[in-house]
């Protein structure tokens, strides 16, 4: 006989009336625990901390240059949507454009810092 999650072990299909109802739950089901809102979001800023900082430096350097980001986008070769994205905060870099981005501002840093 198949028990149901509802069931408890021990108790009968039908009771003494003759109906097939389901008895009582005898244990809940316990789920994990409901993260509170603030909290995942909060976790979510943590892990994109270095992405926010790496994109604040990334236009930092270009307004020091003053270069447009049409240019930056040429340089870096991405599309000037994406880039706009990025500095705008409503994308942030996957992997290879973090690459791109560090080679990018390694290269120019040294240079703005050389001629300072």
């Amino acid at each position: 006989m198949a028990r149901y999650p509802w069931q408890h072990p021990t108790a009968s299909i039908s009771n003494a009336a003759g109906s097939n109802t389901p008895s009582q739950p005898q244990s809940q089901v316990y789920l994990p625990e409901t993260l509170d809102p603030d909290q995942v979001r909060l976790a979510a800023m943590e892990q994109d901390e270095p992405k926010r900082r790496l994109i604040r430096d990334a236009a930092a350097v270009r307004k020091q240059r003053g270069i447009t980001q049409v240019q930056m986008a040429e340089e870096l070769g991405v599309p000037c949507r994406t880039l706009e994205e990025w500095l705008q905060g409503r994308r942030y870099p996957k992997g290879p454009g973090q690459t791109l981005l560090c080679r990018w501002l390694e290269g120019h840093r040294s240079q703005i810092t050389g001629h300072l």
